[in-house]
């Protein structure tokens, strides 16, 4: 060995390793994070189907097993309860609920006259399991139950709607492009499905604030659900002249009292409001049923036709 040649010193194991783990790190977090946020966006979107434990007689003796299947090959159950005066009212559940989270007001509706049509949305209760899309296309199912009243004799002036919750957003966004839905009763709708997301997420993930964005995207690009486009702020400036009863808890802590009074600006003088002090989120019917019941049934048989 030539004594004036430079000795060559082998990195010792230990550095190699501290350089690879360097290099890996910030790739298996990126990995983390994706896994992370697209279980979460699996868990948001996840069908909610379960059988009734609530008899449909208890609502009406006269129940009657209900099912359509939408355009895009989605079929839908519920119960359709007929009476005499034949004004249908359709109501609309929220994320997560049935039919009979609305079952209550469905029975005291049908008792004062009106046919009442208690129905899950997709990925709810007993109908089809398919991704919930938090009012995107659920808007189908709300033509589906269109089409069958049509069917049914239920001309849109003698249709009323019900909605709470996602199902209040939905049918401001769908009446938004379709004039068939002409009188409606909206209980604790979201306004501004992105904003309420932003602050609401975490919550019920259990997570940061900053995975909000990887569960949402996941949520696209996995499942096909978007959320930017559900600003049922905007729809309500095309309401226009169609009857429209709000009704909102001013202790909502789900969907804050402000949105709500954006969709009664947005939607204009055809709207009427009521402020509900003390009360939280769909909580209205529950908090008062006899009030609540008078107001919902006084303002549907103003507007429905005779």
């Amino acid at each position: 060995m030539d004594p004036d040649s430079p000795i060559e010193i082998a990195p010792a194991p230990w550095s190699r390793r501290l350089r690879r783990l360097a290099w890996l790190t910030p790739f298996a977090l990126c990995v983390a994070y994706s896994c992370v946020s697209l279980f979460s966006a699996e868990v948001l979107t996840r069908p909610h189907t379960r059988p009734p434990v609530i008899n449909p007689k208890a609502v009406s003796p006269t129940a009657l097993p209900w099912s359509v299947r939408t355009d895009d090959g989605v079929r839908l159950r519920g119960w359709y309860h007929p009476a005499e005066r034949r004004r249908l009212v359709v109501l609309v559940h929220g994320l997560w609920g049935s039919w009979q989270a609305m079952a209550g007001l469905g029975r005291d509706l049908h008792a004062l006259g009106h046919d009442v049509l208690l129905f899950d949305l997709r990925g709810h209760g007993e109908s089809e399991p398919t991704r919930v899309s938090m009012g995107g296309r659920e808007r189908e199912d709300l033509r589906a139950v269109l089409a069958w009243a049509r069917l049914h004799g239920f001309t849109p002036d003698r249709v009323g709607w019900v909605g709470q919750s996602m199902g209040a957003s939905t049918l401001l966004m769908e009446a938004a492009r379709n004039p068939e839905i002409r009188v409606a009763v909206i209980d604790s709708p979201y306004g501004n499905l992105p904003e309420l997301l932003d602050q609401q997420l975490s919550r019920h993930s259990g997570l940061p604030r900053w995975f909000n964005p990887g569960i949402l995207t996941a949520a696209h690009m996995a499942f096909g659900v978007r959320t930017d486009d559900l600003v049922p702020i905007r729809s309500a400036r095309a309401w226009g002249r169609r009857p429209l009863l709000l009704i909102h808890g001013e202790a909502d802590s789900t969907v804050p009292v402000r949105q709500a009074r954006l969709i009664a600006r947005a939607a204009g003088p055809s709207c009427r409001s009521v402020w509900l002090p003390g009360v939280e989120h769909i909580e209205g019917y529950r908090s008062d049923p006899s009030g609540y019941v008078a107001v919902v049934d006084r303002f549907l048989t103003e507007h429905l036709g005779h």
